[in-house]
């Protein structure tokens, strides 16, 4: 942005009105070189501020000074980039300074479900909670709604017609709410979830290596399940998101799974095995583990001191 202003040109026939001439013509090149500097200096701020607002923050240009988050739980409003309605995410701070090498844990639920159900009512928030009062490491949660304006089961994902559009929700609009001006390094970023939140929890890691370092997928499947028809029956979609078709990408990432040794849903059943033997075969390193239990909360409870014991490890190397 730059201040161009057209200069006068005095003539007199005087020498002192001329000498009066050019000191004046000389402040109002100094002034016209400072609104120039004083402009770019403000570009170039606005144009680092529109870089950082991607959920990949690669390069970002803002100072990492600590800043004091309000601990506890809380409620952010975000609005949806397809129907303008408003949703809830629901975030668990610790009671330590926000930068951008606090980690944070983005917990996707199933269905049907919602963030305050499993936050509030299955206790989630209060696990974390618990976790990071014992020692555990501190970490963001951050629960978002997965729900949408058109289809009961979203699978975490954007619809072809556009009508319902979850995963631009998350990587746009919550990741950034979220994190604020602290954003985070895939790093320090992980995802995870049950069932539907398994799967989408996978299916995005998979997609955005450079958004999420670390994935914990509880009791979760890895092909396409769409009764509500997000992808619309197009096979290039439902190619695309297909964990079970990507495992390569999973290179890239740190991969927790966990079964439950009674699932009961049909849909889960023998999923996450399947999916640790395609990992095996490509040769891709991933922790496993199989707990008593069913398709329920009661189980989610007793993974997640694993799950979030694999994330801290994960943190730890990367310098939480």
């Amino acid at each position: 942005m730059t201040d161009r202003r057209d200069s006068a040109c005095i003539v007199s026939k005087h020498r002192k009105t001329q000498h009066r001439g050019r000191r004046l013509a000389g402040l109002s090149l100094w002034a016209a070189t400072l609104v120039v500097a004083l402009g770019t200096a403000y570009a170039s701020v606005n144009v680092g501020a529109h870089h950082g607002s991607s959920a990949d923050t690669r390069g970002a240009r803002e100072s990492d000074t600590p800043s004091p988050a309000r601990p506890g739980l809380s409620r952010i409003d975000i609005t949806d980039p397809a129907d303008h309605k408003v949703y809830g995410v629901y975030v668990w701070r610790p009671d330590v300074p926000e930068t951008r090498t606090l980690p944070v844990l983005y917990f996707l639920h199933g269905v049907p479900s919602d963030p305050e159900s499993i936050v509030r009512h299955e206790g989630l928030a209060d696990q974390v909670r618990s976790y990071v009062a014992h020692g555990g490491t501190p970490f963001v949660l951050a629960v978002p709604d997965g729900n949408g304006s058109h289809h009961d089961d979203t699978e975490w994902a954007d619809a072809a017609d556009g009508s319902d559009r979850i995963e631009d929700r998350l990587l746009d609009e919550v990741v950034p709410a979220v994190e604020g001006r602290h954003r985070r390094d895939a790093a320090h970023r992980a995802i995870a979830g049950f069932s539907m939140g398994g799967y989408g929890s996978m299916n995005l890691a998979l997609r955005h290596p450079d958004v999420f370092g670390s994935v914990a997928s509880i009791s979760g499947y890895f092909h396409v399940d769409d009764p509500s028809h997000m992808f619309a029956d197009r096979a290039d979609l439902i190619a695309a998101n297909r964990p079970d078709e990507h495992v390569a990408a999973a290179r890239r990432i740190r991969v927790f799974l966990s079964a439950a040794e009674d699932e009961t849903n049909p849909v889960v059943d023998g999923e996450p095995q399947r999916f640790k033997k395609l990992l095996d075969d490509a040769g891709v390193p991933a922790t496993f583990v199989v707990r008593p239990g069913g398709h329920d909360w009661d189980y989610v409870r007793s993974v997640l001191p694993d799950a979030f014991a694999f994330l801290a490890r994960g943190w730890a190397d990367a310098g939480s």
